[in-house]
């Protein structure tokens, strides 16, 4: 029978583990592995039970079988303490995939704030796409305002011959018109901008609702 408490040996060794990752357990680790205490540990990352496969496959390699019944009883556990409404929303607002782990006296509310946060976290993710996209578009304009500028300075500076007019003239002209594209591409840009970020605002602020109606 394992304790429902992990030993504060098992955690040194969880740490451990943890730290260096799984893949690269040493055969120390392996060996002092508490199976009980990585389950729970998994469970609480919100890690499906499969996740030994990982634990199993370093640590053989090193001559060690893994206890898949004390790494069971420990996931269980930890699915158990992990599986809260604040949790579900704190993975899903972070972008971290819900792998149903939950017992299905829990699964419901923690799916529930999951999909809540998850929602949030596309919102805000399609706002910084917006802004990225906007800001890409002003800093390509600016290296055409720079340019222009340096080729209107060298026409009016520069001795230069016709042909060579007539070619920077012709680098200015294609400039300014791509300059004129960008510019309405940037109007449109920026309404996106503001439409993401209202929409984030308003899904926040229907969720913050939500969560003080239910607490």
């Amino acid at each position: 029978m394992h304790n429902s408490v992990v030993p504060a040996a098992g955690l040194a060794v969880l740490a451990a583990v943890v730290l260096s990752g799984c893949a690269t357990m040493t055969a120390d680790q392996c060996v002092a592995a508490d199976w009980q205490a990585i389950g729970h540990q998994d469970a609480m990352e919100g890690r499906a039970a499969g996740h030994l496969e990982h634990h199993v496959a370093a640590c053989t390699g090193h001559g060690v079988t893994a206890d898949a019944a004390a790494y069971a009883s420990g996931h269980t556990q930890g699915a158990r303490a992990f599986c809260t409404p604040a949790n579900g929303f704190r993975l899903g607002r972070s972008g971290g995939t819900n792998n149903n782990i939950c017992p299905d006296d829990l699964a419901n509310d923690f799916i529930v704030t999951y999909e809540a946060g998850r929602g949030l976290y596309t919102r805000r993710q399609a706002a910084s796409r917006a802004q990225s996209d906007l800001d890409s578009l002003e800093r390509r304009m600016q290296t055409l305002d720079q340019q222009i500028s340096r080729d209107e300075a060298a026409i009016t500076t520069l001795n230069l011959g016709p042909a060579n007019r007539s070619q920077l003239q012709a680098r200015i002209n294609a400039n300014r018109e791509e300059h004129r594209r960008l510019s309405k591409q940037r109007k449109r840009a920026r309404e996106q901008v503001n439409r993401t970020n209202r929409d984030y605002d308003n899904y926040r602020d229907k969720v913050e609702d939500a969560l003080l109606q239910g607490s």
